[in-house]
This record gives C-alpha cells, structure tokens and sequence, in this order.
C-alpha cells in the first residue's frame, strides 16, 4: 500500500499502459491486486466487507492527496476504476485461483524465512 502511495503522489510516476483508459486499467489492477491480498488475510464474508470499504477510503484519500499536490490532480473516475478493481477482486476470491494465490504467498513467505 506504501508503494501504490507513493507513486501516485510522484509528480512523474513513470507508468504508462498504452491502451485507451490505460490509467483506468492501471488503478483497476492495482486496486485488484490490493484487495485480493487483504481479501485472503481477511476470509469472512465481514471482514471482507470492511477490506473492500478501507481499500476504496484508500483510494478516495490517494485522489484527495492528488488534488493537494500539483502537477498531480484528481480524478473521480479514478476512484470508479478502484471500486472496479476491487469488485473484481470479491469475485476472483470466490474462485479456486484466490487458494492459487494464498498458496503462492505462504511459498514465498517460507523462501523469505529461510
């Protein structure tokens, strides 16, 4: 969450996606791949719920943060491509692929540790 903080407050991010919306497809993954990470530290239906209510407050406070720091500026479609990425995300979880991930997290964790 540090590094998606600090690269949307950088006056130059240095990402582009050369797509149409390519900086919608860019929050809509980035916002994908947080809550899928809170989203299997937190498995009950509730705690998903607040998950998925602090990632969009996140988002929210990024374009806040963007508004107050010129060259940046906010953008509510932004926080639309959030909340998308973060619906996507409550779907992928109910799927086999969010225990293909929990499972590739708890490797990576044993190789840290050694």
């Amino acid at each position: 969450m540090l590094w998606t903080l600090w690269m949307a407050l950088r006056s130059d991010p240095g990402i582009t996606v050369d797509l149409p919306c390519g900086d919608k497809w860019l929050h809509a993954f980035t916002f994908t791949c947080l809550m899928g990470w809170w989203g299997n530290l937190y498995r009950r239906r509730q705690a998903r719920i607040g998950a998925a209510l602090g990632c969009l407050a996140f988002g929210i406070l990024i374009e806040f943060a963007q508004w107050l720091s010129p060259p940046r500026d906010a953008d509510p479609f932004d926080v639309l491509a959030d909340a998308l990425g973060i619906v996507v995300a409550l779907v992928l979880l109910r799927t086999p692929l969010a225990r293909v991930l929990a499972g590739l997290e708890s490797r990576l964790l044993r190789l840290v540790r050694r």
